[in-house]
């Protein structure tokens, strides 16, 4: 996430000093602010977004900041004419916003001939241009896939200019996300536990593939120790505060 975080900020430099532009009347020169992420699942794409959406708003660059998620199957119908009322709807509760469009490349299937999802997207650079100053948008995918999906339109690359690229997570990484949902819950995890779950953790990083689910996979193991944890605690008589806030090394899968 560094590069991301780096990314991040010297977007949020930019803006304050745009703003201090704005504040003393000289011209601003135009930025760009539409966006692609590229990256696996769970590697915190829409957190950013989200984030970003914030920092625009703090700047003045947004009059709210919010974020709106949605993917194809919202905004693509099966009529014609149909899906240009729902990528209108999906914009209008964006303005003044983020319209996050997850999976984007989905818009326009590959090989797909008179896919309606063309219509989605003709109708979605048409109303940026119409709301450029209410509106962001954010389009997210795997890298190749986002690649073929900008190069379909030749508005789409010329409109989201600005790329991020959001790495797996390591299994350092992995780890302290886990550890961070144990804080928040108030429990508490062995060494044992810990030991096994770096071994854990590491042998899933290293058969990963583009579908692995880094930070939303960890919240899944999470929720299987829990589940764990209480099969192993049923038959107890006496249940104590101790015992029910302490992940064990047997509430952990095996390898």
């Amino acid at each position: 996430m560094n590069p991301i975080k780096e990314q991040v900020r010297t977007l949020s430099n930019l803006m304050k000093v745009h703003q201090k532009r704005a504040t003393l009347g000289m011209k601003i020169p135009p930025i760009a602010l539409h966006s692609v992420f590229t990256g696996g699942p769970g590697t915190g794409k829409t957190t950013v977004a989200r984030l970003l959406g914030q920092i625009f708003a703090a700047q003045g660059f947004l009059r709210k900041g919010h974020l709106v998620e949605t993917d194809r199957a919202h905004l693509v119908a099966g009529f014609v004419g149909q899906t240009a009322g729902r990528v209108d709807e999906a914009i209008s509760s964006a303005l003044d916003g983020v319209l996050f469009i997850d999976e984007a490349y989905t818009l326009i299937p590959e090989n797909a001939g008179n896919d309606f999802g063309r219509e989605a997207v003709d109708t979605l650079l048409k109303r940026m241009e119409d709301y450029r100053d209410r509106l962001i948008v954010v389009v997210a995918g795997y890298p190749g896939e986002m690649t073929r999906f900008l190069d379909s339109n030749p508005g789409l690359a010329s409109r989201f200019s600005r790329r991020f690229h959001f790495d797996d997570f390591s299994p350092e990484e992995l780890e302290a996300i886990f550890q961070r949902f144990v804080a928040e819950t108030g429990m508490t995890i062995t060494d044992c536990a810990i030991a096994k779950l770096r071994v854990y953790l590491k042998v899933l990083w290293q058969k990963r593939d583009k579908y692995f689910g880094n930070g939303r996979m960890v919240r899944n193991l999470f929720e299987r120790c829990l589940e764990s944890q209480a099969n192993r605690l049923a038959s107890c008589q006496e249940l104590t505060q101790e015992l029910l806030s302490s992940i064990e090394e047997e509430d952990l899968p095996n390898e």
